[in-house]
């Protein structure tokens, strides 16, 4: 079903999402690594391969189709190597390694490795080179014995290096299982797993393939992240409308269902009726059989596993393998499952599906009940559809309620049935919660919707509460904040007059979260009241509830100990199936370490959050946020900026104003750090422009404001950068601040100072900053401010201190593995680079035709280009160089200029001076 996976964009350096991957491999095996890179059908691993091979000076290829007789790889492998290199092999090696069958009897593999040793060094000898071999699974066992010898062997200088890609052997005949490669896995190599995509990726991978947006963000659910099953899937449903693309999906899995072996199905069979299958309940069921069925599936892409739950790729699958065996079979499966469940929930669940009459709706509505309390919303919404399908005088309390728990359960397997039945609804309460629910979902026009709600309501001020709620939470994604919040405190007074707290605090904090938003004071006092009024969240609600709020507002005032030990609580309360209650406090988890600098905790949580994300299938525009975070502190400015940048798109296309918003802000944070400083203030610009229309004054939970700063600064906008700060002073003025936003404004004005050219003023501030932070342990913010320092002691002409501000930095830095902000030191102030290296002097009056004396051919060649407008990658066209040749040349030139941005080059280019 699955072709390869050649997912590279044309012209680009590596594929998507695989780009720290392919340089990482080429380094290693530069250096004379030996790495083996495993992953399961579609996954890309040739495309891995080749790219790597492209960055090698000199490699060997071997590609394997099939499994051979005994030796037969290693014939293959040395048939590849120059006839020179065989030549000066001893006769016997030689015919031994081109023709196996003709060794001497005894123990073949020790001469074939010795053979094969004698070659490698040979070839080492005489040039550096890489063995590359794709495909490593068709080795034939001898080959594999040899090269395991020869691997563990010195082999002399020269540098060498194997890679090796492995995927699935083929299934067997005999077993119907895809044999284990515990073998290949044996040798002496570093094993790499090719992981799957994330869904920025995927989307980035498809929408250049010309596919939508939104089918694109479903292929990636629905192949688990594997390149080549997400092309074979959008490519199925090209098109075609929703009816028609779940039959395509259907036919593009069905020859592969039918072909699996008996005990395959039967796991996989298990997999697609149960709720939440785990591995180890499938190894309960079916032993070691269900062992080797689920390595099948996996090799075989049809199967991922998220932590320790298993599902299946696509879904349809599922349907597929259920729609194949008769109904007596069904009801056997579903009994069997039922005699192994883990709860009693899921013993009726699974009992009720077999058609057991001592199973009554009353028991499956009570069970639907516990399970939610739990916050199992996705399990409780199967069982209220199942009591409500017995057509009983509660029907319609029990569709609201399957509806409701469908829709904070993103259990979409149900929610269509659900949203028929609520259809029929006329009691106004019932009537009310299903249109709050569908609003929810948001598949329907809100305005709409709620107009009539309300009118539904106007008997009953609980109803009308919650309507308003709604209305406002929905409007805290807009400019309207104003009205969100009027409507919230309606909501709060007709609460109060129904007599029902639980609704009062709800409003009440949405309250607090706006009023916090719009800087209008008082939001502290707020939170408590409502914290003072709540009872323990429910389940699925958490992320909303005032506790959640409280901790994010001491979060935002940099209380980070209290803020972590909070959601640290959180976390082990809600529970494993809590799918948004689990990405969000996750997400919170993310922001409280990445300001404290610990770059690898965070990139390991947000790994968690986009897990059970995906799981959950919650909205991929939090976990791109949350990766985001995590990558502007553990991964890399450039892949922030990718994933940033992809969020950007897709909250323009949703219309999602704060996560259009949270976007931005980092996209500007990556872009500074890149020093691309147009596309850096053009973000900052798009975020102040929608703040000021939205009547946004807070400057600590998104905190742009001081980035916006340096990067108007660097670029000469001296005067506007000038104006943003006196709005974030005018905030911390009115005590609505935090520490670390009056560590960031002390830098961010130390830059406008320098620009300026009152070097006292910026050393006294950046000194300031720098001593603040490091009070306060925020480590970031520390090394930014020592970095500011640097450039300010440089400036002055005073080496010795703008080295220590530098070491200090990355002193700072060390033990955080905070690799973007480590990196972007170095590359300011290498360590151990003499200070004329790092910045040249000024010339006498910055007189530009001095400047660009100063300049190679090559870098007056590139500026003048970037003065007439041309993007990096029309210049790398112009000239006949790569884009990365063009940064660094752009790079250089920043640096023997003293300026900054595009904007100030072209200046001088055209004769204009420095701005």
């Amino acid at each position: 079903m699955i072709q390869p996976a050649r997912h590279d964009a044309v012209g680009a350096p590596a594929p998507v999402g695989r780009a720290r991957l392919v340089a990482s491999i080429t380094a290693r095996v530069l250096d004379g690594q030996a790495v083996a890179v495993h992953g399961p059908r579609g996954m890309g691993r040739s495309t891995v391969l080749d790219l790597v091979t492209a960055g090698l000076p000199h490699a060997i290829t071997v590609r394997l189709q099939r499994l051979g007789t005994p030796g037969h790889g290693a014939a293959l492998i040395a048939g590849a190597f120059p006839p020179e290199t065989l030549d000066e092999l001893p006769e016997r090696m030689r015919t031994g390694l081109l023709d196996p069958g003709s060794l001497p009897s005894g123990d073949p593999a020790v001469l074939l490795g010795d053979a094969l040793t004698e070659l490698l060094t040979t070839q080492a000898g005489r040039a550096p080179f890489v063995l590359v071999i794709d495909d490593g699974q068709h080795l034939d066992p001898l080959t594999l014995t040899a090269m395991r010898t020869a691997a563990s062997r010195s082999l002399g200088p020269g540098a060498l290096g194997i890679l090796i890609s492995v995927g699935p052997p083929e299934v067997s005949p005999d077993t119907g299982f895809v044999p284990s490669l515990a073998a290949a896995r044996e040798l002496e190599l570093l094993h790499l797993e090719l992981l799957p995509l994330a869904g920025a990726d995927t989307v980035e991978m498809l929408t250049a393939a010309g596919v939508p947006t939104d089918t694109a963000l479903w292929a990636h659910r629905e192949s688990g992240g594997n390149p080549g099953l997400a092309h074979d899937i959008a490519r199925a449903v090209d098109g075609l409308p929703p009816a028609e693309a779940t039959r395509a999906v259907h036919s593009l899995v069905r020859q592969e269902a039918l072909s699996l072996s008996g005990p395959v199905r039967t796991t996989l069979r298990r997999v697609a009726a149960m709720h939440q299958p785990t591995t180890a309940v499938l190894t309960r069921l079916g032993g070691d059989e269900a062992v080797a069925s689920l390595r099948t599936a996996r090799a075989l892409a049809l199967l991922v596993s998220e932590d320790e739950y298993v599902r299946l790729t696509p879904t349809a699958l599922g349907d597929v393998l259920l729609e194949s065996i008769d109904s007596d079979e069904l009801v056997g499966l579903h009994r069997e499952l039922a005699a192994h469940a883990d709860s009693d929930a899921l013993d009726r669940y699974h009992l009720a599906l077999a058609g057991d009459t001592a199973t009554t709706p009353a028991d499956l509505a009570a069970a639907a009940a516990e399970t939610a309390a739990r916050g199992e919303h996705d399990l409780a919404a199967h069982l209220y559809l199942l009591a409500a399908d017995a057509g009983t005088a509660e029907r319609d309390e029990w569709i609201t309620c399957c509806l409701e728990n469908a829709v904070i359960g993103k259990e979409t397997r149900v929610l269509q049935r659900a949203i028929e039945g609520a259809a029929r609804l006329a009691e106004p309460g019932h009537r009310v919660r299903a249109d709050l629910a569908l609003v929810e979902l948001g598949d329907v026009s809100p305005d709409e919707v709620l107009v009539t709600a309300l009118q539904a309501a106007r008997e009953h001020p609980d109803l009308q509460a919650r309507v308003l709620l709604q209305r406002a939470r929905l409007l805290l994604g807009t400019h309207d904040l104003r009205t969100a919040l009027d409507l919230a405190r309606r909501a709060v007074e007709l609460a109060e007059r129904a007599g029902r707290p639980d609704i009062e605090v709800e409003a009440l904090t949405v309250v607090a979260s706006v009023t916090r938003t719009l800087g209008d004071g008082g939001s502290r006092a707020l939170i408590d009241a409502a914290a003072g009024l709540a009872g323990p969240p429910r389940p699925g609600q958490v992320h909303t509830s005032a506790r959640y709020i409280a901790a994010r507002f001491a979060l935002h005032d940099d209380d980070l100990r209290r803020a972590r030990a909070e959601f640290v609580d959180m976390l082990a309360g809600v529970g494993p199936d809590a799918g948004y209650d689990t990405v969000h406090v996750l997400r919170s988890l993310v922001e409280i370490v990445a300001r404290q600098g610990r770059g690898r905790e965070a990139l390991e949580l947000a790994g968690r959050a986009t897990r059970a994300a995906t799981h959950f299938d919650t909205p991929v525009a939090t976990t791109w946020y949350i990766e985001a975070i995590a990558e502007s502190v553990g991964g890399t400015f450039e892949r922030t900026a990718v994933v940033s940048g992809r969020g950007v798109e897709l909250a323009r296309e949703q219309e999602d104003e704060r996560y259009l918003r949270r976007q931005l802000a980092h996209l500007g944070l990556a872009r500074l750090h890149l020093d691309e400083l147009d596309e850096a203030v053009a973000a900052f610009r798009e975020l102040r422009s929608i703040d000021e229309a939205s009547g946004i004054r807070d400057v600590t939970s998104l905190r742009w404001h001081t980035d916006g700063i340096m990067a108007l600064a660097l670029v000469g906008e001296v005067d506007e950068a000038a104006d943003l700060l006196a709005r974030v002073r005018e905030e911390i003025d009115a005590g609505r601040g935090a520490p670390g936003v009056v560590i960031a404004a002390d830098r961010a004005e130390a830059e406008i100072a320098a620009a300026r050219g009152d070097l006292d003023l910026a050393r006294r501030l950046a000194s300031r900053s720098a001593t603040a932070a490091a009070e306060r342990r925020l480590p970031i913010e520390q090394a930014r401010s020592l970095v500011t320092l640097a450039h300010v002691e440089r400036r002055a002409r005073r080496t010795g201190r703008s080295r220590e501000a530098a070491a200090r930095a990355r002193e700072v830095l060390r033990p955080l593995h905070a690799h973007p902000w480590t990196a972007w030191v170095q590359d300011r102030f290498p360590e151990g680079a003499a200070l004329h290296t790092l910045e040249p002097e000024e010339p006498e009056g910055g007189d530009p035709q001095t400047l660009l004396a100063s300049l190679t051919l090559t870098e007056q060649q590139v500026a003048a280009l970037v003065a007439d407008g041309a993007s990096n990658r029309e210049i790398a066209q112009r000239l006949h160089l790569s884009v990365k040749t063009v940064e660094g040349t752009l790079t250089r030139v920043y640096r023997k200029s003293g300026l900054r941005s595009r904007t100030q080059l072209a200046a001088l280019v055209l004769g204009h001076g420095p701005r």
